[in-house]
């Protein structure tokens, strides 16, 4: 048997959540100004990796 992990959400935490992703879009509009559009586009794509791999994480199984 699959353990059950229950995650709630909060107002707090969804804000929080955007906090970070309008700091991390900050970073990026930086780098790209600041250093190459190169860079910003890897760690771009890095962010979304990260993201899509927490939701993986998080959404149950279909098994």
């Amino acid at each position: 048997m699959k353990p059950v992990v229950h995650v709630e959400l909060t107002g707090k935490a969804i804000k929080t959540v955007l906090l970070l992703l309008a700091i991390a879009t900050a970073i990026l509009a930086l780098v790209w100004l600041v250093i190459s559009p190169a860079y910003a586009i890897a760690g771009g794509i890095g962010v979304v990796l990260v993201v899509r791999g927490l939701y993986a994480l998080f959404t149950p199984s279909t098994e």
